[in-house]
C-alpha cells in the first residue's frame, strides 16, 4: 500500500538522506535551497559509517542493520541532483570512481509504509571509518 504522501509527489522525486543534508546538520541548507518538503522519518536495510566530518551507508541486505535519516521530496530533482551529485562526490557519467553513488532504495517511514526514493550510498568502505551500531548519526554526533 503506497503512503499518501506518494500519490500527491508526483512530478517530484524523493531523497532519503542520513547524514550531514539531515535538518539540524550543516548541509541542510541545500535542501532548504531546492525547496525541499520534509515526508518523515525512516531507515533503510544497510550499515552506517562514521568519517568525522561525514557518514556513508552501505547496502546491506539483511533486516537487522538499518541506517535511519529523513526523507524529503524534491520539487525540481533535474536541478537539484545537478548540484547534490556534486556535493556528494558522485558522477552520474563515471559511477565507478565516485565516493558516492546514487541509487534508488526502498524506505520504511516509521509509520510502516515503504516507499521508493533516491539514496547516496558509499562506493566502497574505507578503513577510516568508524561503524555507527545505532545507525543513527544524529546519535552519534552528540
Amino acid at each position: 500500500m503506497e503512503h499518501e504522501l506518494q500519490k500527491k509527489d508526483a512530478p517530484g522525486a524523493r531523497l532519503f538522506v542520513y547524514g550531514t543534508l539531515r535538518k539540524g546538520f550543516r548541509s541542510h541548507g541545500l535542501l532548504r535551497r531546492f525547496h525541499a518538503r520534509v515526508m518523515g522519518n525512516g531507515s533503510v536495510r544497510g550499515r552506517l559509517y562514521d568519517f568525522g566530518e561525514y557518514p556513508g551507508a552501505v547496502v546491506n541486505a539483511g533486516d537487522r542493520e538499518r541506517v535511519y535519516g529523513e526523507l524529503y521530496l524534491l520539487p525540481q530533482p533535474g536541478t537539484a541532483f545537478k548540484v547534490l551529485d556534486k556535493f556528494e562526490g558522485f558522477d552520474p557519467e563515471k559511477p565507478e570512481a565516485s565516493e558516492f553513488e546514487r541509487r534508488e532504495t526502498t524506505v520504511t517511514l516509521t509509520g510502516g509504509h515503504e516507499m521508493t526514493a533516491w539514496i547516496y550510498w558509499l562506493s566502497g568502505v574505507r578503513a577510516a571509518g568508524r561503524r555507527v551500531p545505532a545507525g543513527n548519526y544524529a546519535k552519534c554526533q552528540k
